[in-house]
């Protein structure tokens, strides 16, 4: 009994929720940031999103979205209203999109251990076994109820599955040159003008995988600046640190402040045109 309660939906949620929204917020959101981009770098999946029109017609929306899901489901669960109508809206807007079985759990599995490979090397501090294997059980748990078969439930063999799918399908490609065009330009708005051009390097240096930065036609960064970007994640590691732990979770559904939604959002808002949920 206590074993089914421990692997309970329920259960899952309320362990990865801690993670993401308290225990370690921020490293989490930069940590989803740079699983958007892995998926540019698969020419494949880069021609499947580029040929949508939607991230190049309207890459703000598109960012934000990602984001707001994802948030809505850590924050909810799979259980309750909001939970069920953002996995309904994940289904609907993969069905019938090209690929395979190992496509899907690749894009799953990114966001399962990108968060985590960065949370462990620049963090407040580093995710516990337990932690990892919160976020193998919330990954399949969705991946179950998108009918996506496959995922491990061993932490390590999910990054085992995530470096071999990239070292045999990360290359660079028109589509993903096409993605990065788009979508660099949000994070340059809001950059200070003096350091616009450092940008592509810094994200290249957060990817921290040579073949993935290259597949993204990312600059490598120079040996001092890569010197510099590395002292300064690690500082802000240790700024954390120091700082008391979450007691209000930092998501706020329905209130996500952005260019796109600056007065709020509907659950209807999310997703691409003909795909919005009907639940608010």
């Amino acid at each position: 009994m206590d074993n089914e309660l421990a692997s309970s939906p329920a259960r899952i949620h309320d362990r990865y929720r801690r993670l993401v929204m308290f225990d370690l917020a921020e490293e989490f959101e930069l940590g989803f940031f740079l699983s958007y981009y892995r998926n540019f770098a698969i020419p494949h999946l880069a021609a499947t999103l580029a040929g949508t029109g939607e991230i190049e017609a309207r890459p703000a929306k598109r960012s934000f979205d990602t984001a707001i899901v994802m948030y809505e489901l850590i924050e909810h669960g799979f259980e309750g209203d909001r939970g069920r109508a953002m996995v309904d809206l994940l289904t609907r807007v993969h069905k019938g999109v090209p690929g395979s079985g190992e496509d899907f759990r690749y894009v799953l599995t990114t966001l399962l251990v990108v968060p985590i490979r960065f949370c462990d090397e620049f963090g407040r501090r580093a995710t516990t076994a337990e932690e990892k294997q919160s976020a193998v059980d919330f990954y399949q748990e969705l991946a179950s109820r998108m009918g996506i078969e496959g995922l491990t439930n061993v932490y390590e063999d999910s990054e085992t599955f995530l470096d071999g799918y990239e070292m045999r399908h990360a290359r660079r490609s028109d589509a993903g040159d096409k993605l990065m065009t788009s979508t660099m330009g949000l994070f340059a708005e809001r950059m200070p003008r003096v350091a616009e051009r450092l940008i592509p390097q810094g994200l290249a240096f957060m990817i921290d995988d040579p073949r993935v930065a290259s597949a993204l036609n990312l600059p490598k960064p120079s040996r001092p600046l890569h010197g510099i970007l590395r002292g300064a994640l690690k500082a802000r590691g240790m700024q954390l640190r120091r700082r008391p732990a979450r007691v209000t979770s930092r998501f706020t559904p329905g209130k996500a402040g952005s260019s796109v939604y600056p007065g709020g959002y509907q659950l209807s808002d999310l997703g691409p045109i003909n795909h919005a949920p009907q639940s608010r």
